[in-house]
């Protein structure tokens, strides 16, 4: 998995800087650094549905996963296939930003910002994200050989790559449900895929400036954003 150093978005984003075109850098790098987020949220609206029904929209975790993957991509947004790949976390977003969230969003919210606690923790431990990157490296071909949608097989591994590079950080992201479904190995094999969903995201919007403090200096225009986003 790419981190702070050697993600192609990183070196494309600081491409950006000349002095003429600043104005336009800092229009792209809010757009990039709210498609992240809502990569971010959308993760971590997946893990609540899973843990709390039991299933969750196919579509939008297939496209969270296959970000895992998208190591060379041309824009934020083709990390994801597209805005599309996106939609769910930009309406959860846009949910948040307007007054309108109830507490499933704000659950989702705090997945979220501890999915970007744990990010942080690897991006300073320079070994342990070589070793992540290596190993969904190897996941990569199983990934792209699958026939199925969500294959069991390719959660499993990233599962046991979120337990093994993850799980061990000081900081443990605590994930609430119904026990019928947190017991379940397959279930929480899903979880697991998808919470290392929701860290590619946040490695991300770390690289585009993606703070806490942030989002609420910046939730006017980062909703702004995103209602443009879903419109397009």
């Amino acid at each position: 998995m790419p981190g702070r150093r050697s993600d192609p978005l990183l070196r494309r984003t600081q491409a950006r800087s000349p002095a003429s075109l600043q104005t336009r850098s800092k229009q792209l790098t809010m757009k990039e650094a709210t498609i992240a987020f809502a990569g971010m949220l959308q993760a971590s609206e997946l893990v609540r549905q899973l843990a709390s029904s039991g299933t969750c929209s196919q579509t939008a975790a297939r496209a969270s996963l296959a970000s895992i993957f998208a190591m060379t991509p041309e824009s934020t947004e083709d990390v994801f296939g597209g805005l599309g790949g996106v939609r769910m976390g930009l309406r959860v977003m846009v949910e948040l930003f307007s007054a309108r969230s109830g507490q499933e969003n704000l659950q989702s919210l705090n997945y979220a910002l501890g999915i970007a606690k744990l990010a942080g923790q690897v991006e300073r431990d320079g070994k342990r994200q070589a070793e992540l990157g290596r190993e969904i490296s190897l996941i990569e071909s199983a990934w792209k050989d699958s026939e199925e949608a969500l294959d069991e097989s390719v959660l499993s591994q990233l599962a046991d790559a979120y337990q093994r590079h993850i799980s061990t950080l000081d900081f443990r992201l605590s994930i609430s449900g119904k026990p019928e479904y947190l017991k379940q190995p397959e279930k929480v094999a899903f979880i697991r895929a998808l919470l290392l969903a929701g860290i590619r995201s946040a490695f991300l919007w770390r690289q585009m400036g993606g703070r806490q403090w942030r989002l609420v200096f910046q939730r006017r225009k980062m909703l702004s954003q995103a209602q443009a986003l879903l419109s397009a």
